[in-house]
């Protein structure tokens, strides 16, 4: 059922939207953490070598360092007159070491990153010159890329794994309510099609004594047309619940079959023409030819009569009702009911589709018990289709779009009429 389906689905989506900002903090609570260490110990380093002395007595020896930093001291005109230090495979380029300084001494601050070399500086007056000492950050980069990549890709299996665990957790926390509307719309097809038997009698009985007592005038006769128009108000309720109860009901259904939705809607302007002449009213129509769908023909006539009946009851007298049945492309169909009258409040246009939604706006004044739109709402959305509303400008419009079957299908449908 569509209602159960949307539950599973808002309980996973908020299950997840939960699950996700805590994995989320917390990948980015340890992956920050442990970015910060690293870029401590390189500062730390940094500061370590800058401070270190005896700089001249280290001038590219083949020895090698257990620090990976090296310096350079500038003179005043910001060429490199020394180099301290060994890092790795560097050696004394001269070309090299200048363009390192003259980077560094471009900067406005003391501190600063070489991205391109993976170096960071730290600059500090000397002598006439600078005195910069460097340090490697391209193993802190390379662990840092590899941590957050690492995280990533244990952050989405198990945000995979979760994902499977609610979808199996949302089944068996509305199992219960899926078997308890189930029941609840068992009970009501049952309980309308017990009605149905005391209803016929009660209105069979009630038209006899009618007709004997034909001839008397009075309270009795009042009485019986009371009782005969009470129990016809309750029949046709019962047979609505019915209905809706069916189409609603698992596995309920008559077998889909290739229909002209345009035959239908044709049938149904033509029926419905008389009671709209009788009441002074307009009714005008727009259908496009051989639009084919799948579903049940009597179905989709009992939504032309219920869009038909809902437009007749509410348009003023000298109202126009039109009614337009259109291709949307290549796999879909509109079908679209308009009639003048009171707009129908923006808040309302979804709920006017509910059980027993009366509204004293736009339905308060008319018979009926709020069933008729909610039984074509069933019917359309077991076809696959949905059913929507619009108000404005003092027209009420209501919309019907479902996906049409091939061409292959239609023509083979017409081959056989």
């Amino acid at each position: 059922m569509k209602e159960l389906k949307g539950l599973r689905i808002k309980f996973v989506v908020s299950n997840m939207a939960m699950v996700s900002l805590v994995i989320g903090l917390a990948f980015l609570l340890v992956g920050g953490l442990m970015k910060f260490k690293v870029e401590q110990n390189q500062q730390r380093l940094l500061g370590e070598a800058a401070s270190m002395e005896n700089f001249r007595e280290v001038l590219w020896q083949d020895q090698r360092t257990r620090m990976p930093f090296f310096i350079l001291v500038t003179d005043g005109e910001d060429n490199v007159i020394q180099v301290e230090g060994q890092y790795g495979g560097l050696g004394p380029d001269e070309k090299l070491m200048q363009d390192l300084a003259a980077r560094s001494l471009s900067g406005s601050q003391d501190r600063g990153e070489l991205e391109f070399y993976q170096l960071s500086y730290l600059r500090q007056p000397f002598e006439n010159g600078y005195r910069i000492a460097y340090v490697d950050t391209s193993m802190g980069n390379a662990f840092t890329s590899d941590m957050w990549r690492t995280l990533g890709i244990i952050g989405g299996a198990v945000w995979l794994a979760l994902l499977a665990v609610s979808f199996f957790l949302s089944k068996w926390a509305v199992d219960p309510v899926e078997h308890s509307v189930r029941r609840e719309k068992q009970f009501v097809a049952d309980a309308s099609h017990e009605l149905k038997t005391p209803l016929t009698v009660i209105m069979a009985n009630a038209q006899l004594l009618e007709e004997e007592n034909h001839s008397k005038t009075g309270d009795e006769g009042r009485w019986l047309d009371n009782i005969l128009q009470e129990a016809e108000g309750m029949k046709r309720l019962v047979e609505e619940m019915l209905t809706l109860a069916r189409n609603e009901a698992a596995g309920f259904g008559r077998e889909k079959k290739v229909f002209s939705l345009s035959d239908v809607v044709i049938e149904s302007v033509l029926s419905f023409e008389a009671v709209f002449y009788q009441e002074d009213k307009e009714l005008e129509s727009d259908v496009e030819e051989e639009i084919c769908i799948r579903g049940d023909s009597g179905q989709f006539g009992q939504v032309m009569g219920i869009l038909l009946d809902n437009a007749k009851k509410y348009s003023p007298a000298g109202g126009r009702t039109k009614v337009r049945l259109e291709r949307l492309g290549n796999k879909k169909a509109r079908l679209m009911v308009e009639n003048a009258g009171e707009e129908i409040p923006q808040d309302k246009l979804e709920v006017i589709f509910d059980r027993f939604y009366r509204s004293d706006v736009s339905r308060g004044d008319q018979k009926g018990y709020g069933l008729g739109l909610a039984i074509a709402k069933s019917i359309v959305e077991g076809s696959g289709g949905r059913i929507y509303a619009h108000s404005q400008e003092g027209k009420n419009q209501f919309f019907v779009e479902i996906r049409t079957v091939p061409d292959q299908e239609r023509r083979e449908r017409m081959a056989k009429e």
